[in-house]
């Protein structure tokens, strides 16, 4: 796609505070795109407006509020009726993690509000635009949206249904000239660890009650896991790949002629879907353990 083409073309990007979402929005903002980025605090919005062009407009959104998600989609429709919406990049997203014997309801809902329901929520509101421009939704997935490492139970099954809501859409909206393509990162060198860690830290304290009510041998596991996952928490902060790879992905998805139905972002990440595809579920347990330094 030229520049010339570039230009009148406009995304809107989930998540822009921080992280994938906010490189995203500054790298397709350099390279010409209409960006409105989508974030939640004034402190996000003055760094954009500080980092971006003149061009790069700020969306206030909450995809846990009904009235915010509608704020937006209103402003989109009145901003774009003429030329509709090129791209619609769901990146959003939270960590929550920890055991599902002791994760309470409202994680989960907290959870799926965020890194599901809210992604269905304006993606459905956006379609007409979508559609005018035949365009592109983009959906950030994870590695863990087709593996599903252990204490991360909300996570990985927030990114598993996107994953699946993604295969529908895709289908749904071809005969309206609307792609719909899976980015899938693999650990990525982004604040979502270091907020998970937060997250486990402040949940591990809560539940120190239930612990106490275990049979000594099962609150020695836990505890021992426990540690385990907290060493993993900060090694995958530690480690992570560049956020640059994950953006270079995303301008290619909203670029390329034909582009394909799902990015794995890393051969590694290639690599380990091609494996577990193969191992038996005793094999492929073990090998996610391992990983985590769980025994």
């Amino acid at each position: 796609m030229t520049t010339n083409e570039i230009h009148p073309k406009t995304v809107l990007i989930t998540g822009a505070s921080s992280g994938i979402g906010r490189a995203a929005a500054l790298e397709l903002d350099r390279r010409g795109f209409r960006v409105f980025a989508a974030v939640r605090s004034d402190q996000a919005e003055a760094d954009l407006r500080n980092a971006g062009s003149a061009r790069l407009e700020i969306v206030r959104l909450d995809l846990t509020q009904r009235e915010s998600i509608d704020a937006a989609v209103a402003r989109l429709r009145d901003e774009l009726q003429s030329v509709g919406l090129w791209g619609l990049v769901n990146n959003a997203g939270i960590a929550l993690t920890g055991p599902v014997e002791f994760l309470e309801e409202e994680i989960w809902q907290y959870q799926f509000a965020v890194n599901f329901f809210g992604h269905v929520e304006i993606t459905k509101k956006l379609i007409p635009l979508l559609r005018q421009a035949k365009g592109r939704v983009v959906n950030i997935s994870s590695i863990s949206g087709r593996i599903s490492p252990p204490y991360f139970g909300p996570y990985t099954c927030s990114k598993h249904a996107l994953e699946a809501f993604s295969d529908v859409l895709r289908v749904e909206l071809r005969r309206f000239g609307i792609r719909v393509i899976v980015i899938e990162p693999g650990n990525t060198q982004t604040p979502i660890w270091e907020r998970a860690q937060r997250f486990s830290d402040e949940a591990l304290n809560r539940w120190q009650g239930q612990l106490a009510a275990l049979a000594p041998e099962v609150r020695a596991i836990y505890e021992a896991d426990f540690a385990a996952m907290r060493k993993a928490a900060e090694r995958m902060a530690r480690t992570g790949g560049s956020v640059d790879r994950v953006v270079q992905t995303i301008y290619k998805a909203l670029t390329v002629r034909n582009p394909r139905s799902r990015y794995p972002v890393g051969w590694w990440v290639s690599a380990a879907f091609k494996l577990f595809a193969i191992l038996p579920h005793g094999l492929r347990d073990r090998l996610l353990c391992r990983v985590l330094g769980l025994p």
